[in-house]
């Protein structure tokens, strides 16, 4: 981290005063002090320094991961070289935005790390805020699991609102990203959640009683499927039209034309 690399010379000056302190003579004691003030100031600025220099240093993409957007993320394949560059920044700092957590020794992959970044990305790319600051952990499964929300069914997502916290279950959220006509997405349905937690006066759409039936001509999505592999029941509406506003454009539109113009407005 670039904090850390800046702070190595002023503890350096700190240890060279003690000694000289120590061996030569106690009036160099003085000297201790200032270094060690600006260690102590750049200690705990160090993630508002390391955030400063990250936006005008981006780390590079993970090469897996740009392989990956180029192959399963048409709206990232298509565009401009320079959105593209705005992509690739916004991936890399959502990234050290958020806290990944699993029960991995190994830690979460560059890869997942990557993709499941590429969600809020995504969906927030026309707009200047990209980050959640009340989301800031990513808890990732292997597989579907219980919560103390739904202690008895085994799920492939979730958000706990109090926490800050998105789960994922990689058995799920992956063939959802990698082929997104055939599997749902699990994780732009859960961003989109988090978005409209984030944004509640935005003007979004209300589903009729009729958005199952027009729903299932755009792919064929039946409910009872949805349900089922995300093994949960009566899914909010809202977010399940977010998701298809982004993977299907032209189809939803013209099944949703009045929803997806609202929509448009609030994503762009």
């Amino acid at each position: 981290m670039f904090a850390k690399r800046i702070l190595i010379p002023f503890v350096l000056l700190a240890l060279g005063a003690l000694y000289l302190t120590w061996e030569v003579d106690q009036s160099y004691s003085l000297w201790i002090i200032p270094p060690v003030i600006i260690t102590a100031v750049l200690y705990v600025f160090a993630p508002q320094i390391n955030w400063w220099w990250y936006q005008r240093s981006p780390p590079q993409i993970d090469p897996m991961v740009k392989t990956l957007l180029g192959k399963h993320l048409p709206f990232y394949d298509n565009l401009s070289p320079e959105d593209k560059k705005k992509f690739d920044h916004r991936l890399t700092l959502y990234q050290l935005s958020v806290e990944y957590i699993t029960k991995s020794s190994d830690g979460v992959p560059d890869d997942i790390r990557g993709l499941v970044a590429a969600c809020p990305v995504w969906l927030t790319f026309n707009r200047e805020d990209f980050l959640f600051p009340k989301f800031e952990n990513v808890v990732v499964y292997n597989h579907a699991f219980p919560s103390p929300q739904h202690p008895e069914e085994l799920h492939a997502s979730e958000i706990f609102e109090e926490d800050g916290v998105l789960v994922f279950s990689m058995e799920h959220f992956m063939p959802g990203f990698l082929d997104t006509k055939k599997y749902y997405h699990i994780g732009l349905h859960e961003y989109a959640k988090v978005f409209i937690i984030s944004y509640p006066d935005e003007n979004y759409p209300t589903f009729d009683n009729n958005f199952w039936n027009k729903i299932g001509k755009i792919n064929g999505l039946k409910r009872e499927a949805l349900e089922g592999f995300m093994g949960l029941k009566e899914i909010d509406t809202l977010p399940i039209g977010i998701v298809y506003r982004f993977v299907y454009p032209e189809k939803f539109a013209a099944v949703f034309p009045e929803e997806s113009t609202m929509l448009n407005e609030i994503f762009g």
